[in-house]
């Protein structure tokens, strides 16, 4: 089921697959590529160029959608709805609505920003209509900092006559409604429950309350004269506390006693295992008194219990547990047992992260069974390992899976069908090994690859799951921009101005402000350093790798991804295990020099601020680095004011804290990216920059759309920017060429995202950037410029986004002005676009004043601009179309037309605009006169202090 028959984006295929006037799957040829034969088949794209038109023949005669959006309308119900959807989601809705007549629960798959939210919430109401009544209950599971904006949004979009929400923040809220018995009657009104996702999978600690004993004796040995005391263990093992026997395991067809390791990991932790929550002993029931006759049962004791933070010993002592013990339950228990099929709707909110078998997941898989619909909501549904989705779809489709022949934690089996292993052998040739054979000996090790097979998509999702995407949204969505900003490591030796603002001191009634310099670190000086830094990783992970795996791959990465940025905070390298040094502290930069990344930046966001654009800066390596606390001061230095959101800002208020930030007039926003990575908006900072991508994958594509969604009336731009010929540049190429891959499951078919997914790319991708630079294959990587393929950032030009010009301009560097005329007007209105309203404003004049004023028109233009904006015939100023940018409206037909009439309205156009008003007195109108001009300086002769016998002259 999708928003199209089949939603195929092939770019760069041979063969490109679009839907038809009547709904059905055409063709498009390319006719300067052909496939000979077989043999010429080396890519997808091949293979589609020479049997595509068979392939999507045989879609248009198999592949029947539940809903196709250019031949079924939408729901007449989703009419009633307060705030209508936008017509792409309302297709969505529509579509998922019909596929509950055939599954229970659903994907939705919607690119951020598409308004999942509210697509969940139409469906909400739809079914509540269509199916009973307008009265049901519906159990919301969202990340902690989105309650309140799932409370906004139903609130906006349906009438509040007809809902009701409630807040779950505990599991004392679940006892209390348990016990209002108002689950137990039917409903009057849709109530809506919201629970946070951290909150629903908090429960009590867990020990072990099986026994481990050691029973020992001490016997005496007489040994001549001499007697010997020798002590023996009779026995020790783990104990049921119930029927009292040795705890046994299963291995390799046999039982065995459980050893300490059983119940407590290397660390020392108590770990639940599944062979270790009960006992499996056979006890006699004791029903016959002859034991051959009698019947035996499981004794099923269970082995765990709550930790409780009073325990008492036997002689009624109390004594305190060891490490946590909080009171509490885990509402996702409290749910499993009491409100079982209790909701008609379950809808969990950025499943993404729900995948695997975190506490977070079971806590949905709970929620899931108590509701009789579920909807799993994503943006980044894959994180390039086909594993990842196994137990998020094992709990949604059990009994699918289960007649695919898969059980419960059969994961590798899911990834021999769906996924990509690696299989790595090592011989090592030694004649003093074996000198009775051939002297070898080997180790073969095997891992999972980031991939996945296209048969996940048609096996799995292509019947449960509605896909949306932004370029379905464009009816209501601006321009996106995006792409990489790599800088130099070679500075140019100069000072930078900065103005460094000092507080108002004890007794001076004016704060001081005062200008200082900073050095540009000059070419050899962050660039040499970082190249022995990395020499010296390089050659550490080298010899380990000698020697079987490094532990040191996690620090040479995370080292040279930071260093570039905040070589002034510095410590040094230590080995993990052993605490050996590795790289000395005293590679630490100094503080005071400005960096050309740091430059760099701050041109760019003075540019941005001077069209009128807030930017946001993401960070990866804050904390103890502090990269934010540094770009905030050097952007304070030059009076721009900034603010930093920091993780002590609890996820509910994160968003109230934003608005209140931008209210106090912010310009510039600084974060972690992962604080914002999901349902934040950003809409008031149209500029998003990167200074740190890091190597999450799913984190960079969550936080590079918070701006792009709807309601953003402004060109967005996402920049990623990166230090040349570094792992950082290494890190965002790698980036963009994974990104293709994970779009592919989502519903973006590409020829290079097929061929990633099938391919694989030969590790996690930490792995492979710490590999790749070791093995100094940094320049076999595709750069991001062409991956992406939307635009590349010139660093040189700092231009600020403008509209999509239709004509190109004769000089590509003057991107300031451009001209154009609206032709939907019956009068001739002519359009002047400039970045700044005095650009626009020279533009007209060039072409319709005389050539003997622009010189005059050219001095005074500020003045002309100040008029312009109060208001003058036959003028208009905007920003609101042009997103950003000034645009100039002239209509010639209400100017003067006349040579004299038209030179008294251009000079009055560049004189000073009056701005004091005539002032009533006793019913007079009296003029004040406004004089321009400097203020003249009053001569005052010095006075001389004059002793006795002493003469002044005053010349």
């Amino acid at each position: 089921m999708s928003t199209a028959a089949v939603n195929m984006e092939m770019e760069d295929i041979k063969v490109v697959a679009h839907s038809s006037e009547d709904g059905d799957l055409g063709l498009l040829h390319d006719a300067d590529i052909a496939v000979k034969g077989l043999n010429d088949i080396e890519t997808i794209g091949d293979y589609l160029g020479m049997f595509g038109a068979d392939l999507i023949r045989r879609l248009n005669d198999e592949y029947i959608p539940v809903h196709h959006p250019g031949r079924d309308e939408t729901l007449n119900v989703l009419n009633e709805i307060k705030r209508p959807l936008f017509n792409a989601q309302a297709h969505v809705t529509t579509a998922l609505l019909k596929g509950f007549l055939k599954q229970r629960r659903l994907f939705l798959i919607g690119e951020m920003g598409t308004g999942k939210t509210s697509i969940s919430i139409g469906i909400l109401f739809a079914l509540m209509k269509e199916k009973l009544g307008g009265k049901g209950r519906v159990i919301y599971m969202v990340p902690n900092h989105l309650i309140k904006k799932t409370k906004r949004e139903i609130g906006t979009l349906l009438d509040k006559d007809i809902f009701e929400v409630h807040f779950l923040r505990n599991y004392i809220d679940v006892i209390r409604l348990r016990d209002s018995g108002k689950m137990e009657t039917p409903p009057n009104k849709i109530e809506v429950y919201i629970i946070a996702r951290d909150t629903c999978k908090l429960g009590y600690v867990y020990e072990p309350i099986a026994k481990w004993v050691e029973r020992s004796y001490t016997k005496q040995v007489l040994k001549g004269d001499d007697i010997k005391k020798v002590e023996e263990t009779v026995f020790r093992g783990w104990v049921c506390p119930d029927c009292g026997g040795q705890l046994m395991k299963e291995e390799e067809d046999s039982l065995v006693p459980m050893d300490y390791e059983d119940f407590f990991n290397k660390h020392g932790k108590a770990t639940r295992r599944k062979y270790n929550l009960s006992c499996a002993n056979t006890v006699r029931l004791y029903m016959n008194s002859d034991p051959d006759k009698d019947d035996y049962a499981v004794c099923g004791a269970r082995l765990w219990a709550a930790k409780n933070r009073d325990k008492s010993s036997f002689i009624g002592v109390s004594k305190k547990p060891p490490g946590p013990a909080p009171r509490k339950v885990s509402p996702a228990d409290l749910f499993k047992r009491y409100f079982k099929n209790a909701f008609d709707l379950a809808i969990g909110d950025e499943c993404h992260e729900l995948t695997g078998g975190s506490a977070q997941a079971h806590a949905f898989h709970v929620l899931m069974g108590c509701a009789k619909h579920t909807i799993a909501m994503t943006g980044t549904l894959m994180n390039g390992y086909a594993s990842n989705l196994f137990e998020l779809i094992f709990r949604m489709f059990p009994k699918r899976l289960k007649e695919m022949g898969f059980n419960w934690g059969e994961v590798g089996k899911w990834i021999d069908l769906y996924g990509v292993r690696e299989r790595i052998t090592k011989v090592r040739k030694d004649a003093d090994l074996n000198s009775s054979s051939n002297g070898t000996s080997s180790r073969t090790t095997v891992k999972e690859m980031p991939a996945a097979a296209p048969q996940l998509f048609t096996d799995i999702l292509s019947d449960v799951a509605c896909f949306i995407q932004m370029a379905d949204m464009f009816e209501v969505l601006p321009k996106l921009q995006e792409g990489p900003m790599n800088v130099s490591l070679e500075g140019e030796r100069k000072f930078v101005s900065c103005v460094t603002k000092i507080q108002r001191l004890p007794g001076r009634r004016k704060r001081k402000v005062k200008k200082g310099m900073r050095l540009l670190a000059p070419s050899w000086y962050l660039q040499n350093k970082l190249s022995e830094v990395s020499d010296l990783l390089r050659k550490a992970v080298e010899k380990e790798l000698l020697n079987g795996q490094s532990v040191l791959l996690g620090s040479l990465l995370n080292t040279l991804l930071s260093y570039p940025d905040v070589p002034f905070n510095f410590e040094g390298v230590y080995h993990p295990d052993t605490g050996k040094e590795i790289v000395s502290p005293k590679y630490r930069l100094s503080d005071r020099a400005l960096y050309p990344k740091e430059l760099q930046l701050i041109k760019w966001v003075k540019a941005r601020l001077k069209a009128g654009r807030k930017v946001g800066i993401y960070a990866t390596y804050t904390g103890k680095l502090g990269t934010l606390q540094r770009l905030q001061m050097l952007l304070e230095e030059r009076g721009i004011k900034t603010a930093v959101l920091e993780s002590n800002i609890d996820g509910p208020e994160r968003e109230e804290w934003i608005a209140k930030r931008e209210e106090e007039g912010v310009q510039v926003l600084l974060t972690n990216p992962i604080l914002v990575s999901t349902g934040l908006d950003l809409l008031g900072f149209p500029s998003l920059y990167f200074y740190q991508t890091g190597y999450r994958l799913s984190i960079v594509r969550q936080a590079s759309r918070r701006h792009w969604r709807i309601g953003q009336l402004n060109i967005c731009e996402t920049v990623y920017s990166g230090y040349k010929d570094t792992m950082q540049e290494l890190a965002i190429n790698l980036m963009a060429a994974k990104m293709s891959a994970a779009l592919a499951l989502e519903g973006q078919f590409s020829q290079e995202g097929l061929a990633a997914l099938t391919e694989g790319s030969g590790g996690s991708l930490a792995n492979e950037l710490a590999k790749r630079f070791v093995g100094n294959k940094i320049d076999g990587v595709e750069s991001a410029e062409s991956i992406w393929g939307k635009m590349t950032i010139d660093a040189a030009e700092f231009a600020v986004p403008a509209p999509v010009i239709s004509k190109p301009l004769e000089n590509q560097n003057d991107l300031n002005t451009v001209v154009t005329f609206d032709s939907t007007s019956l009068t001739d209105v002519r359009t002047y676009v400039g970045s700044t309203l005095e650009y626009a404003l020279l533009s007209w004049a060039s072409e319709a004043i005389p050539e003997d004023l622009y010189g005059r028109f050219e001095l005074q233009v500020e003045y002309v601009a100040n008029n312009v904006q109060l208001g003058v015939t036959g003028l208009s100023v905007s920003r609101e179309t042009l997103l950003g940018d000034y645009e100039l409206k002239w209509i010639p037909t209400e100017t003067p037309v006349e040579e004299m009439e038209l030179r008294r309205w251009v000079y009055s156009l560049t004189n000073k605009p009056v701005d004091v008003r005539p002032v009533t007195e006793g019913g007079e109108v009296r003029l004040e006169l406004v004089v321009e001009g400097k203020k003249l300086k009053t001569k005052v002769k010095k006075a001389y202090n004059v002793s006795e016998g002493q003469i002044a002259f005053n010349f």
